[in-house]
């Protein structure tokens, strides 16, 4: 048995006594051990970055994988459940074109037992992505950023480690003209990436797709007709690990008379709708901007309007769930953010836009102009990137704003303004982390920053291709574990 091997042994004994196992003494064993055969180890056809481990096990309730490569310590996935008989076990975060050792353990009522370890060199990276890498100056902490990068026919789910490099990636289909945008991990650790060609107006199909950390789809979510799904923002709440809704938005498109706003008297217009449907795909609940807003409400009306075969005039980006179960909405065309009842559909305050019901406090810039990610904090605060369309000169920036429903008052408790500073006309995102940091995706300059409360930059990255910076992401989210949901 080798040094790694015995020290495994002796850490799944002291985990079978710890949890009231036989023990590891064959004196006092009352129970058979499990037992292991037929180990081997193969690639994940379906990330290079992956090992699978399969196996035969008998009287044991629980294994684990076990991976080191030489001179480095011992990395463990979690235990599994398993049952008698053939099992298999999914390493991940694994470097490209390295060796490493692995090893099986199983415990049970009667006690522990490792397998005999095993040896497996990783394959290189898809040569698509042999080229993309995150710059990052400064240290950032342990963990995993997420995002998504389409370029060359290719879509991608990436997850760099600290040092920038790519150790864990989702290639997604896609048809021609799709792209992969707004992924997120879910609270049972899968993740979901959206599908598609629309931006929020264009009369076309996407579909968001969960898929397992191992690289498995498992079910895809989608508006359903007569909506076509939007892009921007999915989210699916879970009771343990089951689902209970997936709450996306969806739009219709309808012939418009624009020719006040510069555009055409018969432009394709798209309005959104609130969706929340049912863990079998049943629409429970539905809003309709339609019904509640007026072309009079667009604040950000593009030059050129006419030229649009399509677009939309609310442009939701971001959805988020209040404390109390009701929904927060970003729409970035009227900039405005607005919670609406979860149940009624009833708009319970409007913040910002031509219907704005809050005076702005204590914020040198005076307010937001168009916005995305707003995020509901754990103490109610509205977290949020303002891009910044209104400011002079135009600066983007993440804020926070501290709402008093009764004085009406929002007042800006904490922003962050990059030094330089940056502008970004479309996308962003913002992170609040366990440590009080926040993580500001740049996105339309591939770029991010981790600041502390105090705005002290902790580092900075960049998304590159070949050394060049790609086009944009979307949003990027730091991760705990690649295996299951861990708080940032």
């Amino acid at each position: 048995m080798s040094r790694h091997a015995a020290a495994l042994w002796l850490t799944v004994c002291a985990v079978a006594l710890l949890g009231g196992g036989a023990a590891c003494h064959d004196a006092i064993v009352a129970l058979p051990p499990p037992s292991l055969s037929a180990v081997a180890v193969q690639a994940n056809p379906l990330n290079a970055l992956s090992v699978v481990a399969t196996f035969d096990v008998q009287r044991a309730d629980s294994a684990r994988l076990s991976y080191w490569t030489d001179g480095d310590a011992v990395a463990t996935t979690p235990s599994y459940a398993v049952g008698a008989g053939p099992a298999s076990i999914v390493a991940l975060g694994l470097l490209p074109n390295t060796g490493y050792h692995l090893a099986v353990a199983a415990v049970g009522p009667g006690g522990a037992i490792t397998s005999d370890t095993l040896a497996y060199r990783t394959a290189d990276l898809p040569e698509i992505l042999q080229g993309v890498h995150l710059s990052i100056v400064g240290t950032a902490p342990p963990g995993y950023l997420v995002t998504e990068v389409s370029h060359d026919s290719g879509a991608f789910v990436l997850a760099f480690d600290p040092e920038g490099q790519i150790r864990w990636y989702e290639r997604i289909p896609i048809h021609p003209d799709e792209s992969a945008m707004e992924t997120k991990q879910l609270p049972n650790g899968d993740f979901t990436v959206y599908v598609g060609a629309s931006t929020g107006w264009q009369p076309v199909g996407g579909r968001f797709i969960e898929f397992r950390p191992d690289g498995a789809i498992v079910r895809v979510y989608a508006a359903g007709a007569p909506y076509y799904t939007d892009n921007h923002e999915l989210l699916v709440t879970m009771t343990g690990d089951g689902v209970t809704a997936a709450h996306l938005f969806g739009y219709d498109m309808r012939t418009v008379d624009l020719t006040a706003l510069g555009g055409r008297a018969d432009q394709l217009v798209a309005g959104h709708s609130i969706l929340r449907q049912s863990a079998s795909g049943t629409t429970e609940f539905l809003w309709n901007a339609w019904d509640h807003f007026s072309l009079a409400d667009w604040v950000f009306v593009p030059p050129n309007l006419g030229l649009y075969p399509s677009i939309d005039f609310d442009h939701p980006n971001s959805l988020a769930i209040d404390r109390d179960g009701n929904y927060v909405v970003s729409f970035a065309m009227l900039g405005e953010i607005a919670k609406i009842d979860a149940v009624t559909g009833e708009m319970l305050w409007r913040f910002g836009g031509r219907h704005n019901q809050f005076s702005i406090v204590g914020d040198p810039l005076n307010g937001f102009g168009f916005q995305h990610d707003v995020r509901v904090l754990d103490n109610g605060d509205l977290l949020f990137y303002d891009n910044g369309l209104l400011h002079n000169p135009p600066e983007s920036r993440a804020v926070q704003y501290r709402l008093d429903l009764q004085a009406k008052t929002a007042t800006l408790v904490w922003q962050f303004r990059h030094d330089p500073l940056v502008f970004t006309p479309f996308v962003g995102s913002v992170q609040r982390l366990r440590s009080g940091n926040t993580l500001v995706g740049y996105g339309a300059t591939s770029s991010m920053t981790e600041v502390t409360a105090e705005g002290q930059v902790v580092w900075q990255g960049r998304l590159t291709l070949n050394g060049h910076a790609l086009p944009f992401f979307y949003r990027v989210r730091r991760i705990g574990s690649l295996y299951r949901y861990v708080q940032p």
